[in-house]
């Protein structure tokens, strides 16, 4: 499926801007995804019916004075996503059902690389992720809302839009969100293996 004008510039957009926030990481996941989040804006863009839609609730952390110029990007091409609720192994489905996740690029992404991960998520206000771990090493960019975060059993701390949260591949982190919704953009590099992934019981 080709995207309108209009939303094909968005979309690469989004790309674009998202590639400019893991540049800034400083570390080597962070530099490649930026490299082939660049290329993607060039390549062609396959198209799945989404399964779920956050409709109603993008909008809304979208529309937060904390959320970053980022936000209107994903808005611009937020229709022609395929977003579905996230159902890793071990997640509950109260908090499946409570966020949405989609690929941007990657294996299942809406441009195909087999090198890198990157998508988004949004989580509605209320929202507990339980601490879990997987094989890829992570980077979250916050683009809007309020969430608090933990690695490796250290105290919740809040991230503010604009930030980037790193997690190595393996370590234990969870993210909850309180009065506000949450939007972020995540990348996986290394092992881009989904199977990996399992909620660590506490």
């Amino acid at each position: 499926m080709r995207l309108a004008a209009k939303e094909r510039l968005a979309f690469d957009a989004l790309l674009l801007a998202i590639a400019s926030a893991f540049s800034a990481e400083g570390r080597p996941g962070g530099d490649a995804a930026a490299v082939r989040l660049r290329a993607a804006s060039k390549r062609p863009f396959y198209a799945r019916p989404a399964r779920d839609h956050p409709g109603a609730l993008l909008r809304q952390v979208c529309a937060l004075d904390n959320a970053i110029d980022c936000a209107r990007l994903v808005l611009g091409c937020a229709a022609s996503l395929d977003w579905e609720h996230w159902q890793g192994t071990g997640l509950a489905a109260d908090v499946s059902n409570s966020l949405y996740t989609t690929e941007l690029l990657g294996p299942d992404g809406h441009v195909r690389d087999d090198g890198v991960r990157v998508g988004l998520l949004v989580s509605e206000a209320g929202t507990d992720y339980p601490p879990s771990s997987h094989a890829a090493e992570e980077t979250y960019f916050v683009i809007g809302g309020k969430a608090e975060w933990v690695l490796e059993g250290a105290p919740y701390g809040q991230v503010p839009p604009g930030s980037l949260v790193h997690h190595p591949a393996w370590a234990v982190h969870g993210r909850r969100t309180l009065s506000e919704p949450f939007l972020g953009a995540w990348r996986w590099s290394g092992n881009l293996d989904l199977a990996s992934f399992g909620v660590v019981r506490r």
